[in-house]
């Protein structure tokens, strides 16, 4: 177990060092540029007319999703290597093997970043219509819903261990 420990501790600093310094930038620049569209730019194109505001948030919406996409393989890396600590930290007090533990913690996490990027998307799905931010939160929600189905099997022996002991 301990030398376990040692190579995903390894394994951690590895990405870091590979990763985090790219997905960082990446992050913070669509994160700036989200900054800029959502409280300058975007309200001012709003107070022109329509069509200047939409042609403004297309730009931003570009740019925005490039650099997210351009982070999020290394970020995805990142939570994989990540995952292992609170897994290590809480998974064996309530009773889950290591391999169970780690995918429930690093499916949480995408969960998590789910949301986070569809509130970030928001602003701007909005500006170009309504309904295009309802059908994102619907792929968004049924995604998640396909990432909970995959802890199922983790949850089940607990699941039925619980249902048993109820008699």
């Amino acid at each position: 177990m301990a030398n376990s420990v040692k190579q995903d501790i390894e394994n951690f600093k590895k990405c870091v060092e590979t990763y985090g310094g790219k997905t960082f930038h990446n992050l913070l620049s669509a994160f700036l540029i989200w900054l800029f569209a959502v409280l300058v730019f975007i309200p001012l194109a709003h107070s022109l007319n329509r069509q200047v505001e939409i042609f403004c948030t297309l730009i931003f919406f570009a740019a925005f999703t490039l650099l997210t996409l351009r982070a999020i393989p290394g970020l995805k890396k990142i939570i994989d290597a990540f995952s292992f600590f609170p897994a290590r930290k809480y998974g064996l007090k309530k009773g889950l093997s290591h391999e169970n533990s780690v995918l429930l913690f690093r499916h949480l996490f995408y969960i998590v970043l789910i949301v986070i990027f569809y509130l970030l998307y928001f602003p701007f799905l909005a500006n170009f219509h309504p309904s295009i931010s309802g059908i994102v939160l619907i792929l968004a929600l049924i995604w998640i819903f396909f990432l909970i189905l995959r802890l199922l099997p983790v949850f089940s022996a607990k699941i039925f261990e619980w249902l048993g002991s109820e008699k």
